[in-house]
């Protein structure tokens, strides 16, 4: 994934933010993975990103086949079973970069040991694991290996189902439900904090700071209905936390998006795992032919609150993201996202009263 684009920020956040304005490129990411079977019995994957700094994403065994009643067990470096957004692949979520409170609150990849399991005929999904917190809850470092240094551990588990599926996933409901119990050493520092939704520059226009917790909790729910080309989606999030000096504290967020396909196509759905796979073109890009692949037109208005009374101030951001995909084949995707992004009442460094900023982006994709 090769991206590019340019920021443009008001008065308020460029004295907040200095280096957040200008053009930028970044390759997003450089992932090469194998995925293998031994034996017949276990099943190993190795995901490696190579963008920027090395950094070793999925790295797990598991047993390839159910054990009844159990499921599927793996072992190793995974994400937690949290969040449709989260646990969607990066290669096939329908914007550049996922919301501001999954970026802010889902725990993405730790160590751990999870079941998971279809039943009723695949009309319903269960996940279920104990991880060690080997991040932080920050969306900058994402995967990166903390096992000497972990911050306790989680409880995290998911449910999904189907009360309405037809035509092979062309029509259908899907509703969630995700919880995480995290346990955490007072002596070390929780943070929730989002970028705008553009990875261009590092910085985050809401951050709560370095909170000193005991326990970490996360409720997300979800909900998606697919009617042909359009699609509606959303989730919310809500984050508590206890043993803090000024009490327990409370943020929240949320998003909902919707999509169409002006050539027709639908999004795909992995029933298995009740999750959103990748989209196949009707006809792919072939201009001799009269073809032009896959055409998506998209929005998206995300919310995230890390302001708790007077106590903890992180700030309010509030982004509308409008997107345009194009579907050259399976494999060869180009995408254009415009972010407008409002932040107001942040006291944490460095203090925000209100800022905008209006983020145009393009990326280049390439999976196979």
């Amino acid at each position: 994934m090769v991206d590019g684009g340019s920021i443009n920020v008001d008065h308020q956040l460029k004295e907040a933010f200095p280096g957040l304005e200008g053009p930028g490129a970044d390759l997003r990411r450089l992932r090469v993975n194998i995925l293998t079977t031994i034996y017949d019995v276990v099943d190993f994957k190795l995901d490696v990103d190579f963008a920027n700094i090395r950094e070793i994403k999925d790295n797990w065994i598991g047993l390839k086949n159910k054990i009844p009643v159990l499921g599927y067990i793996k072992f190793g470096n995974m994400k937690e079973p949290f969040s449709l957004e989260e646990l969607t692949s990066s290669t096939n979520i329908t914007f550049l970069e996922r919301s501001l409170p999954t970026l802010a609150f889902a725990p993405g990849r730790d160590i751990g040991l999870m079941l998971n399991n279809a039943i009723f005929d695949e009309r319903m999904t269960w996940a279920a694991g104990s991880f060690w917190n080997t991040r932080s809850f920050s969306n900058l470092g994402e995967g990166t290996d903390r096992i000497s240094d972990a911050n306790g551990y989680n409880l995290s588990a998911r449910v999904t189902g189907l009360p309405w599926y037809e035509d092979g996933g062309k029509r259908l409901l899907h509703l969630g439900l995700s919880y995480s119990h995290g346990v955490r050493d007072k002596n070390k520092e929780v943070i929730f904090s989002a970028s705008p939704e553009s990875h261009l520059k590092d910085d985050t226009l809401v951050d709560t700071g370095n909170l000193f917790v005991n326990r970490v909790d996360l409720i997300d729910t979800e909900l998606v209905m697919v009617l042909g080309p359009f699609s509606l989606q959303g989730e919310y999030y809500h984050a508590f936390t206890g043993g803090s000096e000024v009490g327990n504290l409370r943020f929240w967020g949320g998003y909902l998006q919707v999509s169409y396909f002006l050539t027709g196509e639908h999004r795909i759905y992995d029933t298995a795992n009740g999750i959103f796979s990748r989209i196949k073109p009707k006809n792919d890009f072939h201009p001799l032919k009269g073809t032009w692949g896959a055409w998506e037109v998209a929005a998206r208005l995300s919310y995230l609150d890390l302001n708790h009374g007077g106590d903890i101030k992180g700030g309010q951001e509030t982004n509308l993201t409008l997107g345009l995909n194009w579907y050259l084949n399976p494999n060869i995707r180009l995408m254009f996202n415009y972010i407008r992004a409002h932040v107001e009442d942040r006291k944490t460094y460095p203090p925000v009263d209100k800022g905008n900023a209006n983020i145009f982006q393009t990326r280049l994709q390439f999976a196979f």
